[in-house]
């Protein structure tokens, strides 16, 4: 009789583990901030920790769905709590809007870094939620299905990021505030800064998760080869 494998294995940890590595450096460079002066803004932390929101989801239903395989109603329940936390993971990059230039100062380099290396890791966990998700799509529906999905979830990013930057809305405002929430919504739909906004976050992400789904497979064949 042969045993089941274990739902999660180190294997399948590794990334969530380099990816937790990356985020402790990033609150180094804060910490290492406040050493110089006061801190920069400790929404950046709480910022980043939101972008493990969707990295998180969309883990538990990649092994779900790699021992469960065609849980329909599950996969589709838990894509709609991704989609509505996956863009706090590339909102981070708007972040960079609060740096101040110095040329001459120290803090201006250290805290260009630091912003950067934040938006940085928020994005790494935001592609690798994607692709999480973009296989667990395609294993319980279609490939097809799962490619439409995908498409639609990068410009859906952009405009999830606009209502959090420039409307001030949060993710879980779906649930203390839906009515103004959707209001906001539906008045954006025709705002021309909401959808310029969520087209060019949609293509940016887009690229960068060809990139990564492309390194990706092609590591995949060669191991494979």
């Amino acid at each position: 009789m042969v045993s089941e494998p274990p739902i999660i294995t180190m294997q399948g940890l590794y990334p969530l583990l380099l990816l937790l590595l990356l985020s402790l450096v990033a609150l180094t460079y804060h910490m290492v901030r406040i050493q110089f002066k006061e801190a920069v803004d400790f929404s950046m932390d709480w910022n980043l920790f939101l972008s493990w929101i969707p990295l998180i989801v969309a883990f538990l239903v990649d092994v779900t769905v790699k021992r469960f395989d065609k849980w329909y109603v599950w996969v589709g329940a838990w894509s709609v709590v991704w989609i509505l936390f996956f863009p706090n993971a590339p909102y981070m990059i708007t972040d960079l809007v609060h740096l101040s230039v110095d040329m001459g100062s120290d803090l201006t380099w250290h805290d260009m870094i630091m912003l950067f290396f934040y938006a940085e890791v928020s994005l790494f966990n935001g592609l690798v939620s994607v692709y999480w998700m973009h296989r667990s799509w395609q294993k319980t529906y279609s490939k097809a299905i799962g490619n439409i999905l995908l498409v639609l979830s990068f410009p859906m990013a952009g405009f999830g990021i606009y209502l959090g930057r420039v409307r001030r809305w949060n993710s879980w405002d779906i649930l203390h505030n839906p009515q103004n929430l959707f209001n906001a919504i539906w008045q954006s739909l025709t705002d021309r800064t909401a959808l310029i906004l969520s087209l060019e976050f949609g293509v940016l992400l887009g690229m960068l998760y060809l990139v990564l789904w492309a390194l990706l497979r092609f590591r995949i064949r060669h191991i494979d080869d």
